[in-house]
């Protein structure tokens, strides 16, 4: 069976290094293209974001809990990283 052709749009963006080289690490350990894993990934985040919409609050509530965990993660990572140049207030 031969796959349906979509429509596509060539579209720009602007990725920073270290997370291209994370898409690239994946990209290779799951022998797929990184532009295919790409729109793999974006497909599935917009399909969660369209699923929260319909699904209403508790789920609203949950995508929050998520996000939270998340950027406390980052952040604590953040704590570990020293920032050359940079003072924080105290």
């Amino acid at each position: 069976m031969t796959p349906k052709k979509v429509e596509t749009k060539k579209i720009s963006i602007d990725c920073p290094v270290g997370l291209l080289e994370r898409i690239d690490k994946l990209a290779e350990f799951g022998d797929v293209p990184r532009q295919k894993l790409i729109i793999n990934m974006v497909e599935a985040g917009v399909d969660y974001l369209e699923s929260t919409k319909k699904v209403g609050i508790l789920h609203l509530a949950l995508l929050f809990r998520d996000l939270g965990e998340y950027l406390k993660k980052h952040a604590d990572k953040m704590k570990k990283t020293e920032i050359k140049g940079l003072t924080f207030p105290t």
